[in-house]
């Protein structure tokens, strides 16, 4: 592979996955302002992010195993950008919440085909420069939120009509989509090869998955529900709701835009486990002192320390996995993002019933508890 291929495609990966996030960052930043308009509570949101999930899956797994051996990666992640930005459009707008509820199935189709799709695709520039870009994917989803976050805070700040600022994200879709097309691997260095039947995943990969399903899991809660969390306990004021997004993303911009210098470094297992478990803890310190300002800044450090974690657990798989690389990836995305189709409604049951602010102590023992497992898998290999 050429140089100018090579950075035109990792360019095409980056885009992939930041600009989908920057419209679901910017949702997610106004999540507060959607329950309020449509008068919904936890344990609804929970149950709309759990429709997400199963068309996830779903999609997530035609979309690896039929789809891509039968048109390529770079087809379906460009497609699949357009249907998220659509969707978005339903969700800021639904007049009541049933419909809200229904739209979070084709949302749930676009990043079942991007989001991971995307992912096999950058395997595949790994495959054939040999180098390492999984950060860097991992780096435009914290691009997106952090830009969203901000588009949110606008938004609210300057009482913009969300439905109109969705509907332009959804027109400028179009054009992104076909730039990602036109800039990723040529036909003839994209997947090729024939679908792969549903199976169970090799032993070797399993505990990949289910690190997958811890991180997928609980990292909801600090991304679906940090907003409404800095709203109705921290008692932040509603265009200040995505400042913990920002924060959150920034940090992980930093740490995946260094990622080989970190990796080179410290190496895959301290950067991989060690800082997970250090940035679980800050976090964990920050929610028990309650501070608001303190919680954004831990919101940077537990960022930092955790943007690398699934870039590295994906590419530990690849490399011990015998399967071929869209099948491997789509079953590390499915398990973990199987997480999904209990997770957010105990999580908006937990809520409702108790505080937002207990779930987020979840998040910081659970993932202290992913990297000391991981730490483990290190150690035996």
């Amino acid at each position: 592979m050429d140089q100018q291929i090579f950075r035109r495609a990792t360019f095409a990966v980056i885009l992939c996955s930041a600009y989908p996030m920057l419209i679901v960052g910017c949702y997610f930043g106004l999540i507060p302002w959607n329950m309020e308009r449509l008068q919904i509570d936890e344990s609804d949101l929970g149950f709309a992010i759990l429709s997400f999930g199963v068309s996830f899956l779903i999609s997530n797994q035609i979309a690896g195993r039929i789809l891509v051996p039968k048109f390529g990666t770079k087809k379906i992640m460009s497609f699949g950008i357009i249907i998220i930005s659509f969707s978005n459009i339903i969700l800021v707008s639904a007049p009541e919440y049933y419909i809200l509820l229904l739209a979070h199935i084709p949302a749930g189709i676009g990043w079942g085909s991007s989001g991971p799709i995307g992912g096999i695709h950058t395997q595949l520039i790994e495959k054939h420069s040999g180098k390492i870009i999984s950060p860097y994917y991992a780096m435009g989803f914290s691009i997106g939120i952090f830009l969203g976050g901000i588009l949110a805070g606008f938004v609210l700040g300057n009482s913009i009509y969300p439905p109109f600022v969705f509907t332009i994200l959804f027109i400028l879709s179009i054009f992104i989509a076909a730039v990602i097309y036109l800039n990723s691997l040529p036909n003839d260095l994209d997947f090729k090869g024939e679908g792969e039947k549903l199976k169970i995943p090799e032993r070797n990969v399993l505990i990949f998955g289910f690190l997958l399903f811890i991180l997928f899991g609980s990292n909801g809660i600090i991304i679906d529900w940090s907003a409404l969390w800095f709203t109705k306990e921290l008692n932040a004021p509603l265009h200040l709701a995505s400042l913990g997004l920002i924060f959150l993303s920034l940090g992980g911009i930093f740490a995946t835009f260094f990622s080989n210098q970190l990796i080179n470094l410290f190496s895959e297992k301290i950067v991989g486990c060690y800082f997970v478990i250090f940035g679980s803890l800050i976090l964990l310190g920050s929610i028990v002192i309650g501070n608001f300002y303190i919680i954004l800044i831990t919101f940077f450090v537990y960022g930092f320390a955790t943007a690398n974690l699934v870039p590295i657990i994906i590419r530990q798989a690849v490399k011990h996995s015998t399967e071929s690389i869209p099948t491997t990836v789509t079953n590390l995305i499915t398990m973990g993002f199987s997480a999904m189709l209990f997770a957010p409604a105990l999580i908006g049951f937990i809520a409702e019933t108790y505080s937002l602010t207990i779930n987020m102590y979840a998040l910081c023992i659970i993932v202290f508890f992913a990297g000391n497992i991981f730490l483990r898998k290190f150690r035996v290999n």
